[in-house]
């Protein structure tokens, strides 16, 4: 076929493919990003129970979004309210994370990589416009939880990465494929 005959075949080709294969995965929507976030929370897990050997409480409580999740509910919900969940959710554990590092400097290490990494969550949720769809309705404010301890302040971090987060930033994924 040579050089000459190449060029054609390859131009036919690329009018024959589908669109879809000519078009590159959004990175953020990679589920093995979400996935590493996770991963390095069970790491934190394991890091905050040798640090807090008796245990991490804190001088008073901090309130935290409630992450269970009835999965028939969320998917009855509108994608603004699932938003507002969300984002609610992300502020009420970048404050509780602020706290709990001021209170308990034991923990400063594994608080600061988890405050990070939710800071880098927040982006993924902006590039899939959350906060535009939070803001289509005004909802009820995200149910909470108060607590004690860096230990169930980890604990709730890392359900709420499994749930509502990753919940949400799939779906997002899904109609950005469309």
């Amino acid at each position: 076929m040579g050089i000459s005959g190449l060029f054609p075949f390859l131009l036919v080709l690329e009018l024959l493919a589908p669109p879809a294969l000519l078009t590159p995965l959004h990175p953020i929507c990679d589920p093995r990003v979400m996935d590493k976030y996770i991963l390095e929370a069970q790491w934190a897990d394991q890091d905050i129970a040798r640090v807090c050997a008796a245990s991490c409480g804190l001088s008073e409580t901090v309130q935290v979004p409630d992450t269970k999740v009835n999965f028939l509910e969320w998917k009855m919900m509108t994608r603004a309210r699932q938003a507002s969940e969300v984002w609610g959710g992300l502020a009420l554990l970048l404050t509780a994370l602020s706290q709990a590092q001021e209170r308990h400097p034991a923990t400063l290490d594994q608080l600061a990589r988890m405050r990070s990494a939710l800071l880098s969550v927040r982006e993924i949720l902006r590039s899939v416009n959350v906060e535009a769809d939070a803001r289509l309705l005004d909802t009820p404010p995200t149910p909470t939880l108060n607590i004690r301890t860096v230990e169930k302040l980890l604990s709730i971090y890392l359900n709420f990465l499994r749930g509502k987060a990753n919940l949400y930033i799939t779906e997002a994924c899904r109609n950005y494929a469309r």
